[in-house]
């Protein structure tokens, strides 16, 4: 299989990176050394209400993602207990229920809080 780029190459690349890496850090670090800032990426200034709506998406999200995981629990732990021959036993269906259910009422609290 044919080389793209030689290894001599893509270490001077890797090392370019890093530098650039290097530098982005110390102008974040330093904002007092002028000809660092050329380095800095712009930064976006957002209001308090954007980061409030941004929070609150970001709240709902992972209150929809949590009543996601509670529904799949059960279904995987009936899934791999299937898929390896075995029955479902007692001890551990009532665990996964129990803890279905408080992921369930875990995110949809946090769902409605959120509105």
């Amino acid at each position: 299989m044919a080389r793209f780029l030689p290894d001599t190459v893509k270490a001077i690349l890797l090392g370019l990176i890093a530098v650039a890496f290097a530098l982005h850090r110390l102008a974040r670090a330093r904002p007092d050394v002028a000809w660092l800032q050329v380095f800095r990426l712009p930064e976006s200034r957002l209001s308090e209400k954007q980061k409030a709506k941004r929070r609150q998406s970001a709240n709902r999200l992972a209150g929809l993602e949590i009543v996601v995981a509670g529904l799949l629990l059960p279904l995987l732990y009936f899934l791999s207990t299937v898929m390896l021959f075995n029955e479902p036993r007692t001890l551990p269906t009532i665990i996964v229920s129990v803890c279905s259910g408080l992921c369930i009422g875990l995110g949809l609290w946090i769902f409605v809080r959120n509105f």
